[in-house]
C-alpha cells in the first residue's frame, strides 16, 4: 500500500528547495552585477555627437605646460561629410570627417596644444562638436610612460625618464623569497 505525503512533509519539501533555490543565486540576487554594465574600456573620450563618434580623445605631452598631442579617432556614421570639432585647454580644433569615414587625429592631422593645462594622469575638460550638436566630456593627458605614447610626445619623449623603472636582477616578484640571502630559490 502506498502512502500519500504529509502535508507538513509537502511543506517541509517545498521549503527546503525554496532554500536549495536561493541559495544557489547567492548575492547576486541582490547586488550589483557588475558585468551587466557596459562600457568602452579606453584611455580617452568615448562620446557619440550627432553622426560623429570620438574615440580614444587624448592629450599626449611630457609635461605640464608643454606643448600636447590630441589624438584619437573621429569617425562619422552618416551619409554626408560633416565638421567636427574638439575644443581643450582653450583651444579649439576642426577636422572634416567624410561620410561613413574616419580620421585619426595622430596619423591625418596634427593637433598641438600650445600648453597641457595638467600634469599627466589629469583630466581636463573638452567640448565635441558636431551636427551643431555639443557634448562636454573630460580627456585625460597621458605622457611617455606608455611605449604606445613615446613617439607622439611633442618634441620627443625623454628616455631617461623611466630609466629608474628598469627591472634590475633582483626586481622581479615580490616577498622575502626574493630578497637576502638563501632565500628560498
Amino acid at each position: 500500500m502506498k502512502h500519500a505525503p504529509s502535508p507538513a512533509r509537502r511543506t517541509a519539501a517545498a521549503t527546503l528547495a525554496a532554500a536549495a533555490l536561493l541559495g544557489a543565486t547567492g548575492c547576486s540576487a541582490i547586488n550589483y552585477q557588475a558585468t551587466t554594465h557596459q562600457y568602452s574600456a579606453s584611455n580617452g573620450i568615448v562620446e557619440n555627437v550627432g553622426a560623429a563618434d570620438f574615440r580614444h580623445i587624448m592629450l599626449i605631452t611630457s609635461g605640464e605646460g608643454e606643448p600636447a598631442r590630441l589624438i584619437g579617432t573621429v569617425s562619422n556614421s552618416g551619409g554626408e561629410p560633416l565638421d567636427a570639432g574638439i575644443e581643450v585647454a582653450g583651444q579649439t580644433f576642426s577636422v572634416e570627417v567624410p561620410a561613413g569615414g574616419a580620421v585619426t587625429l595622430e596619423e591625418d592631422e596634427e593637433f598641438i596644444v600650445d600648453e597641457a593645462p595638467a600634469a599627466p594622469g589629469a583630466v581636463v575638460e573638452a567640448t565635441l562638436t558636431a551636427d551643431g550638436e555639443s557634448a562636454e566630456s573630460e580627456a585625460t593627458i597621458f605622457d611617455g610612460l606608455y611605449e604606445q605614447y613615446r613617439d607622439l610626445v611633442p618634441g620627443g619623449w625623454d628616455e631617461s625618464t623611466t630609466e629608474h623603472l628598469e627591472h634590475g636582477e633582483d626586481t622581479y616578484g615580490a616577498g622575502a623569497a626574493h630578497h637576502g640571502e638563501g632565500g628560498g630559490h
